[in-house]
This record gives structure tokens, C-alpha cells and sequence, in this order.
């Protein structure tokens, strides 16, 4: 989703939650990620919608935390709204937000939820970290 890519890139959004299952149920602080949006953002209104719709840049980020909760509910509550979902009404809303991701619903009461605090590496540092991950394979 565009919107909360670029809510992660600008720093404003620290959490990520996701369903704990494969890679997001081994992740542990350092772990290096790469969000990225295969949506376009909303084409522009207006003259400027001649123009093409910019493209969302992908974010390379640390994990700075990680903590596990049996609901999206319990993670907002414990992580705070707004660094899950900045900008979102209140938590009912946020829990909706989550479990209107396909799989998220049906799989939250049986996985259970990980919050991925995160950090956005730019410039050096990102470079840094993406040779030392190419260096170890």
C-alpha cells in the first residue's frame, strides 16, 4: 500500500505489523528489510493528472524491536495507534485496517501478530548495510 510506504519512508510510521508465519516469525532487531509498494499512489486530480503518477521509492529499513501479541488489537494498544498506523481514527478502526489485508483476518486468532519496530536507513548507512549483506551472500 503506497500510503503506508511512504508513512514508513517519511519516519512517521515505527511499527509494522504483520502476521507472525515464516520470515516475520523469526524476526529479531538488525535484521535488515526492503518495503516496497507494487501499487501505484492515486493518479493526481486536476492539470497535473496529464503527468504520470509518481512511483513510491522502496524503503530499506532496520528492525529496532520485536514484540509478539495474540491480536492486532493487543498491538495497538500495546504499541500505540499511531505508530502503527499514524493518522488512523482509533483502534477499532486500526484493527479493521489490519484485518482487511487478505489471509489477516482468518489468521491473526491462529498465528498470532508481530510488531516490527523499524528505522529507515538512507545514504551511507544504507549502503553500508546493503554491501555488508551482498559481502555475507
Amino acid at each position: 500500500m503506497p500510503r503506508y510506504l511512504e508513512l514508513i519512508r517519511s519516519g512517521a510510521k515505527t511499527v509494522e505489523g504483520r502476521i507472525r508465519v515464516g520470515k516475520w516469525a523469526d524476526v529479531v532487531p538488525g535484521d535488515l528489510f526492503r518495503f516496497f509498494s507494487n501499487e501505484q499512489p492515486p493518479p493526481p486530480a486536476g492539470p497535473a493528472a496529464a503527468n504520470p503518477p509518481p512511483t513510491v521509492e522502496p524503503a530499506l529499513c532496520v528492525a529496532t524491536s520485536v514484540r509478539q501479541y495474540d491480536s492486532f488489537r493487543a498491538m495497538l494498544e500495546g504499541e500505540g495507534l499511531q505508530a502503527c498506523l499514524p493518522g488512523c481514527g482509533g483502534v477499532e478502526e486500526g484493527v479493521e485496517v489490519y484485518r482487511g489485508i487478505p489471509g489477516y483476518r482468518e489468521r491473526e486468532g491462529s498465528d498470532g501478530v508481530v510488531a516490527v519496530g523499524v528505522r529507515v536507513l538512507a545514504g551511507e548507512e544504507a549502503r553500508g548495510a546493503l554491501e555488508a549483506v551482498q559481502r555475507v551472500g
